[in-house]
C-alpha cells in the first residue's frame, strides 16, 4: 500500500445510511485494488451520514487507520450532534480516539456494544478473554465457560491475523440487538488478504476459491500444519449449523457465506464487483438459540 500522486485532496462524503454495502463506495473512493491512493490529503464529512450499522464502524476505523499509517493525518467535518449516526460513532469511543476527547460531555459505551478496540496480537488473548466474553455473557444471561468454543474461535482468528495478514492488528466491534434477538461481532483488518497467503500453494486462485480453501480444516499455506483452518471452519459450524446463525468473511473480490439451511449450514462462496482491502469477518449470533451452543461447555479442541 503506498501513495500514487501527491497533490490529490480527497473529500469523502459519507452515506445518509452507512451500511455493509455503502461502505463499498467509501472505499474506492481512498484506495484502489492494488492498496494504493491517489491523495495526500483525506476529509471524512460527516453531514448526510444519519445512520450507521456496526460492522462499518470497523471498516471505517481501518480505513482512517491505513491513511495515518502514510502519514496523512485524516481531517473531519459536518459532526452533527443530532444525528444518531454520529452520536453512535461517539458513544463506541471513535472520535475520542481521533479527535483526542469526545464530541459531547455525556458520550459513554451503550450497554447494547461490545468496546471497540485496535487489538494487536500480544494483547488479543486479553481482549477476548477480558473484554468480548465477558461482555458476550452479561448480554445473553450466560457464563464465559459457556461461551468456551466461541472464546477460542476468536482467539484462532486474532491468531490468523498475526500469521498471514501482514499486519499485526485488527478492529473489533459488537452490538446487541434485542428487539432482533441477535448479536453481531465484526473483526477486521487491511492486510493482504487471504488469496496471496492461499496462492502460494494454489497458485491462480481465485477469491472465492481461496476463501474455500482457508476455511477447509487443516488447510495451510506454511508447513506447520497444526490448528491451520480450524478456527474458522469450527466457528462457522457452532454458529450456523448449530446456532442457526451467520457468518460472512469478505477478502479481496471474495465473499463467503456460511448460513443454516434445511437442516444443515450451507456454505457459499462467490467473486463480487467490489473488493475490500484485508478481510472482514462478521459473526451473527441468534440469542434465542443459544442453548444448542452450551450443550458444549468444554471449548473446542484445536490440536490434529
Amino acid at each position: 500500500m503506498g501513495i500514487i500522486g501527491a497533490d490529490a485532496n480527497l473529500v469523502v462524503t459519507l452515506p445518509e445510511n452507512l451500511n455493509s454495502g455503502t461502505i463499498y463506495p467509501v472505499l474506492r473512493l481512498a484506495i484502489d485494488e492494488h492498496g494504493n491512493t491517489t491523495c495526500s490529503a483525506i476529509t471524512f464529512d460527516f453531514s448526510r451520514m444519519l445512520f450507521i450499522e456496526p460492522i462499518p464502524v470497523v471498516v471505517l476505523c481501518n480505513l482512517i487507520e491505513y491513511f495515518v499509517k502514510l502519514g496523512i493525518a485524516p481531517r473531519f467535518t459536518g459532526m452533527n450532534f443530532s444525528s444518531a449516526g454520529v452520536a453512535y460513532l461517539d458513544d463506541a469511543g471513535f472520535f475520542a480516539r481521533y479527535l483526542e476527547a469526545p464530541l459531547r460531555k455525556h458520550a459513554a459505551r451503550r450497554d447494547t456494544t461490545l468496546t471497540l478496540g485496535l487489538v494487536e496480537n500480544p494483547r488479543s488473548w486479553s481482549y477476548v478473554n477480558h473484554d468480548m466474553i465477558p461482555w458476550l455473557a452479561q448480554r445473553l444471561n450466560t457464563t464465559a465457560i459457556a461461551l468456551g468454543t466461541v472464546k477460542v474461535c476468536f482467539e484462532e482468528i486474532f491468531n490468523n491475523i498475526a500469521d498471514h495478514s501482514g499486519v499485526s492488528a485488527g478492529w473489533v466491534f459488537g452490538q446487541h440487538f434485542p428487539q432482533k434477538k441477535e448479536v453481531h461481532l465484526a473483526v477486521s483488518d487491511f492486510g493482504v488478504g487471504i488469496k496471496p497467503n492461499v496462492a502460494k500453494v494454489k497458485p491462480g486462485v481465485s477469491d472465492s476459491d481461496a476463501l474455500r480453501l482457508a476455511i477447509r480444516e487443516g488447510f495451510t499455506s506454511k508447513s506447520n500444519v497444526q490448528n491451520r483452518g480450524a478456527g474458522l471452519a469450527i466457528l462457522m459450524r457452532y454458529v450456523a449449523e448449530r446456532n442457526h446463525g451467520a457468518v460472512f468473511i469478505e477478502s479481496g473480490k471474495g465473499r463467503l457465506s456460511a448460513v443454516f439451511e434445511g437442516t444443515g449450514m450451507k456454505a457459499t462462496a462467490r467473486e463480487r464487483t467490489v473488493w475490500y482491502p484485508g478481510t472482514l469477518i462478521h459473526v451473527i449470533l441468534k440469542t434465542d438459540t443459544l442453548s444448542t451452543l452450551y450443550e458444549d461447555s468444554e471449548p473446542e479442541d484445536f490440536s490434529w
